[in-house]
């Protein structure tokens, strides 16, 4: 492990010196060496000026708001301030820009100087230049002396994290009342941008996460919940320089940047640049508050060993950001109020401060636009112009800033561009459809192919998805299609996984790399995913092949209508082919995109019925069964003898249970299931350890070190669960099965090397090694009839897997009706 970086001494003028060294890396660039690229037309017809103003529904009081007794604005009153201000000041602009997951009004405000419509459709213009044609932008003189510069304030995303709220609220009505002049040319030159509360859930109830129980700091490229999809369309839209998520508790207050690992995506000397000398001024600008608590701060990249503390993950708002070209700062105030020992006095003086820290941030960052305006508009320009001329991401050498070293050094080669298949080489269209409305709402660009053509030696239909990496967020769109690095040589901690994630390896689509050239076709920009499906004509049976979530979605729809449906040894289905089946089929072909060919002659199958599934486990199995179209039911062990009915099917079992301290009349529930053939389908080391103890099937399981995560390598051995399966698996802390009883069959096993991309110590009871070759998913049949089947992978995480759904899926129907 390496040592904390000699940095402490530093001070942002210092650093600020240290960097004009570094121009020769990032400095402008000769006109003859840009390329070229055509104007386009833009469509501003729905830009308005500033001010935007709306009356914002005002909520009923609620004095069970877990703000109120922290000393911070309750919910309820966040509206009616900022009703008040608008009506004061034409430099506030609020709406109501989404819902919660518990039904809360997500408010945005923007607070500026008034624009004319013209005016703001000047600004429209610049800032689509900026990404769009990013080497006319870096000359264009009107643009860099007229555009106003974006900051972005994300606020209480962890809804037990509060005093970002009051800070921003704080800044809002002070810049829309002071009208000295230094503040009215500030907003001349500037737009700012807050989400006040991007969690209100967690806010009144006090909630880290949502009402819908996720963590919404760690969905930035799932996009599961309505609250991120707001942040990240807020990221996109602003393009903001600088990014605030403001956060707490961390004493000292801590601040990007950053330790490695750093994605090797970003173009990082662009944002280190900047990124650490803000860092130090906003430090010394805190110990400006006099406070005894705020006197030196925690930076990261400068006081941390690897791994501590690491922007790694696109899943936070943060790294998300820089990959949008912003430099990012997560912003961890120092004082937690939550304690229950402390006074009402004690936890409203901790939110006091913290809000001032906040506010600091907030007004410092500012200001850091201000007084290097050129250079920062140049960088974020920048980004966008290396991605479009498909240049390689810049070797950074050592010192290029104080305490940069070849641990830092984190970089990946892009290839040329991907193709996404539609038609006979697409594993699943509505997982490529999927996978493309990813990319696109996240700010990547996709094209389509107007004929057949060929690449990297395979032949592709007309309809296929092409994504040119000469773009200008291609960092993001690699993000999310490479297969991702091996790490695990590099550091030895992380502050969280995933280690790697490959929406390109782990969401079920088919996705090929192109290395050398952009494949010869005409092509046509596409702002969506498109899947159709298929029906085949005439009157033969009807066969769907269990690939996506979409299949189950739509096997289980003809189930609830009451069609014949049939499963097949291999796990796919088959409906007989009546006139009313293809009739509701061709609804499902409608509604899901799903692809039926025609059924083997003189097939044989099961009869399926509509499987309920009993969950032992979280929000992540609770969705993940909703998103398949069953009927989820959930358990716990003190609950089972009231909710383990007898409609239920299967048992998902993601918690540990131990049955030794079970009630009598839990565990009485719990044998009469199995007793009556009840299937089970166990998750991870749980998942084992209850198959075990109820004599269903034996295995010892092995579960790696807890932050090993990633994308691992396996071998599909067929069978009703992995038959058609992708050729991948996400992990996170895998497990594998040793030792197995008479009759577990292996359906997929770990490669002989397992891990392609994340981390997982290689050596050790808990290594790579021991894993190499063992099963990662086994099922069989009890000695009393239960179907069980184990998964060591993670089909389930924070809803990322999206491939491994339809495993899950087809477990769960094996294991309800063999």
């Amino acid at each position: 492990m390496l040592s904390a970086r000699p940095l402490a001494r530093l001070t942002a003028t210092a650093v600020s010196t240290a960097l004009l060294a570094t121009m020769a890396l990032t400095g402008p660039v000769s006109a003859s060496a840009l390329p070229t690229v055509p104007s386009v037309p833009v469509d501003l017809s729905d830009v308005r000026g500033y001010p935007r103003q709306s009356t914002l529904p005002v909520w009923p009081d609620n004095p069970a708001d877990a703000s109120i007794p922290i000393g911070v604005i309750p919910y309820d009153e966040i509206a009616p301030k900022l009703n008040a201000l608008q009506r004061a000041s034409d430099r506030v602009s609020a709406r109501v820009a989404g819902k919660s997951a518990g039904g809360y009004d997500l408010y945005a405000v923007t607070v500026t100087a008034p624009e004319s419509r013209a005016e703001a459709r000047q600004q429209e213009t610049w800032k689509r230049l900026i990404e769009d044609e990013p080497s006319r932008a870096q000359r264009d003189r009107r643009l860099l002396a007229g555009y106003k510069t974006p900051l972005f304030v994300n606020a209480n995303i962890h809804g037990n994290e509060w005093e970002g709220t009051d800070a921003a609220l704080r800044v809002i009505e002070e810049f829309a009342t002071d009208r000295s002049p230094e503040v009215a040319e500030l907003l001349r030159r500037n737009r700012l941008v807050f989400n006040i509360t991007s969690n209100p859930d967690g806010r009144v109830a006090g909630t880290r996460a949502n009402s819908a129980g996720y963590d919404l700091n760690r969905d930035l490229t799932i996009v599961a919940q309505p609250e991120t999809n707001l942040i990240r369309d807020l990221i996109i839209d602003t393009k903001p320089i600088i990014t605030l998520d403001l956060h707490g508790y961390v004493n000292p207050t801590l601040l990007h940047p950053s330790t490695p690992p750093h994605n090797v995506n970003n173009e990082y000397d662009l944002y280190i640049k900047h990124g650490l000398p803000n860092a130090l001024a906003i430090e010394e600008d805190l110990r400006g508050l006099g406070y005894a608590e705020t006197q030196r701060a925690r930076i990261p990249f400068r006081d941390d060993e690897p791994g501590v503390w690491d922007d790694f993950p696109p899943i936070y708002v943060p790294s998300f950001a820089m990959l949008q070209s912003s430099i990012p700062y997560t912003i961890e105030a120092p004082l937690n109020p939550r304690g229950s020992t402390l006074t009402p006095a004690e936890r409203v003086r901790r939110s006091g401060i913290n809000t001032d820290v906040h506010e600091v941030a907030i007004r410092t960052s500012l200001r850091y636009i201000q007084d290097h305006r050129a250079e920062v508009l140049h960088d974020q320009a920048e980004v966008y112009r290396r991605g479009l001329a498909g240049e390689p991401l810049r070797d950074i050498p050592d010192g290029y800033v104080p305490g940069w070293g070849p641990e830092d050094n984190y970089n990946t080669t892009f290839p040329r561009a991907y193709v996404i298949p539609s038609g006979a080489g697409q594993r699943s269209e509505p997982a490529a459809a999927r996978l493309v409305d990813l990319l696109i709402d996240s700010g990547g660009r996709v094209w389509r192919a107007k004929t057949d053509f060929t690449a990297g030696g395979n032949r592709y239909q007309a309809g296929s998805y092409v994504v040119d990496l000469h773009q200008p967020k291609r960092g993001l769109v690699n993000s999310l299609l490479e297969p991702g690095a091996d790490i695990t040589d590099r550091v030895n901690d992380l502050y969280a996984g995933p280690a790697a994630w490959s929406q390109g390896l782990t969401w079920g689509a088919t996705v090929d790399t192109v290395w050398d050239n952009l494949p010869r076709v005409r092509l046509e920009r596409t702002y969506d995913g498109r899947a159709k499906g298929t029906l085949p004509a005439g009157r033969s049976d009807l066969r769907l092949d269990l690939r996506d979530a979409a299949d189950l979605l739509a096997v289980n729809s003809l189930l609830a209508k009451g069609v014949e449906v049939h499963r097949l040894a291999d796990g796919s289905v088959v409906v007989p082919g009546t006139p009313a089946n293809r009739k509701l089929a061709a609804a499902e072909v409608r509604a899901h995109a799903v692809s039926f060919e025609r059924a083997p002659a003189r097939w044989q199958g099961t009869p399926l019925d509509r499987v309920v599934v009993g969950y032992l486990g979280t929000v992540e199995e609770r969705d993940t069964l909703a998103d398949l179209g069953f009927e989820g039911r959930e358990l716990t062990a003190a609950t089972l003898v009231g909710t383990l009915t007898d409609d239920v099917d299967v048992l998902l079992v993601a918690n540990n249970v131990n049955l030794a301290t079970l009630t009598a009349e839990n565990r009485a529930a719990l044998d009469r299931f199995l007793a009556r053939g009840g299937g089970v389908v166990g998750l991870g080391t749980a998942g084992a350890s209850l198959s075990n103890a109820a004599g269903l099937l034996t295995v010892t399981a092995t579960a790696a070190p807890s932050l090993a995560s990633g994308v691992a390598n396996i071998v599909n051995n067929g069978g009703p669960v992995t038959t058609s399966a992708i050729p991948h698996a996400f992990i996170s802390q895998p497990v594998w099965f040793t030792d197995l009883g008479a009759g577990v069959e292996v359906e997929q096993s770990y490669a002989a090397d397992p891990l392609l991309s994340g981390w997982w110590a290689t050596d050790g009871a808990n290594g790579q090694v021991a894993a190499a070759n063992q099963a990662s998913i086994v099922r069989g049949v009890s000695a009393a009839g239960n179907g069980v089947v184990l998964f060591g992978t993670d089909p389930t995480f924070r809803l990322h897997p999206k491939g491994l759904q339809s495993q899950l899926g087809r477990a769960v129907l094996w294991a309800a009706q063999r």
